[in-house]
């Protein structure tokens, strides 16, 4: 080493750690004598390595924790770091819309389309006492609750006697998009269809779709700034034609 180079890092490392041989150790030392700022800084690394030192006098020898050691680690710890900010970055730049697609599908994963409907249902239609808040046979009379909450015009309900099925009455529930409607209707076996209306943007799809949720099954679809749901038992075998009749009464 000439006496105008600059030992590299590695090198003053061990030299705080007398890891260097005569020779290096008297190039380094000139170099510090040359070199106050150095010098300030190596003196410091070798407080630091002494106080470790003394802090654990009775623990073996551990090469990891000699000071050089560590400080290597944390270098290498801080390029990986900026490695990974950096591939980040990459990563966003190139595959943005990939990435906002994996959000909405995580998104859509994690909000179910008519999730509020199937939880009426499960919460409402299956309490014996408490189901419904209005409670009417009439289908006029309904149809004049649902236009007076819902507004526009209200809903049409149509006669689903043929089913075995009569009318029981309706609740009226919140939504962040405003008043939605469950009207039940219930069989001689006790079995109940629950038709759920509530404001909402349209569906993706113009087509009725369905989702399962445990022991029921939702159809739903949109009409004219509202969404729409048929929520039953999975097994019931009448619901998919109740579903597509009142799709076309909506």
């Amino acid at each position: 080493m000439t006496s105008s180079m600059i030992p590299d890092e590695a090198r003053l490392h061990r030299y705080v750690d007398g890891q260097l041989d005569p020779v290096e150790r008297q190039e380094v030392e000139s170099f510090l004598a040359r070199s106050p700022d150095w010098a300030a800084r190596v003196a410091g690394w070798k407080r630091d390595a002494e106080s470790l030192r003394c802090g654990a006098p009775r623990l073996p020898h551990n090469p990891a924790l000699e000071p050089a050691a560590i400080r290597r680690r944390l270098r290498a710890r801080g390029r990986q770091r900026l490695a990974v900010a950096a591939m980040l970055l990459l990563t966003a730049g190139l595959g943005g819309t990939a990435g906002w697609t994996m959000r909405d599908r995580s998104f859509a994963a994690a909000n179910p389309p008519m999730a509020d409907a199937v939880q009426a249902y499960r919460v409402f239609a299956a309490s014996r006492s408490n189901a419904v808040e209005v409670s009417t046979t009439a289908g006029d009379g309904m149809q004049s609750w649902l236009a007076s909450n819902l507004g526009r015009g209200g809903v049409a309900l149509p006669d689903l006697s043929g089913f075995g099925l009569r009318l029981v009455g309706g609740r009226l529930l919140a939504t962040e998009d405003g008043p939605a409607a469950m009207v039940l209707f219930e069989d001689g076996q006790a079995r109940r269809v629950a038709y759920y209306v509530r404001p909402g943007a349209p569906f993706d799809t113009d087509a009725m779709a369905e989702r399962r949720d445990g022991g029921l099954l939702a159809r739903y679809w949109s009409h004219g700034g509202r969404r729409y749901a048929v929520v039953a038992p999975a097994d019931d075998a009448q619901a998919a034609e109740i579903a597509r009749i009142l799709r076309a009464t909506s």
